[in-house]
């Protein structure tokens, strides 16, 4: 008997998990991706404060190590680049395309649809990664960071803070 009700009790749980991870369908009558909205507790001014002081950090950054190595991110490459990419990379792939597709097609297509061209964006990176590393650059940004950032942008109605955990997972290469 007390394998039913920790089976319900798993159930439940597991319910509220994909109730609460329900994107819902975005009304493109009514609803932007690009609009700056309240997430949780974060009003839209807190977002703007933090997406300009990621861009900040990231400036100095990247600075610090074109200064002390002659690369960003490890590379030779476009140090600018990498300053803006989570801007335009969110207003282009999760603000344009993902916000078209949904229009049309569910949730999860859209959402993979988006993230697919995101990775075979970064082949672009073929300049200065070798064969390996650009493999797994496009299969993490067309699999993982992706669909992570579409959810986002869908689950919040705002592609804000999509473009915020984009500048976040960029900056994790100074942090590890």
């Amino acid at each position: 008997m007390t394998t039913s009700v920790t089976g319900v009790n798993r159930r439940t749980r597991w319910q509220r998990v994909i109730a609460a991870l329900r994107i819902g369908r975005v009304d493109p009558q009514q609803q932007s991706l690009f609009e700056f909205r309240r997430i949780w507790i974060v009003a839209p001014w807190a977002q703007v404060v933090l997406v300009v002081a990621l861009f900040v950090t990231m400036v100095f950054a990247t600075h610090a190590e074109f200064v002390a190595k002659g690369t960003v991110f490890g590379y030779a490459g476009p140090g600018f680049n990498a300053l803006v990419c989570p801007i335009y990379e969110e207003l282009i792939f999760r603000g344009w395309i993902l916000a078209m597709l949904v229009r049309r097609h569910p949730n999860w297509v859209a959402i993979a649809v988006s993230s697919l061209l995101f990775g075979i964006l970064h082949l672009r990176n073929i300049y200065w990664l070798d064969a390996a590393r650009l493999a797994g650059n496009v299969a993490y940004a067309g699999l993982v960071i992706g669909p992570v950032l579409g959810y986002v942008a869908l689950r919040c109605r705002s592609v804000w803070p999509a473009v915020i955990l984009h500048y976040a997972n960029n900056l994790g290469y100074y942090l590890w």
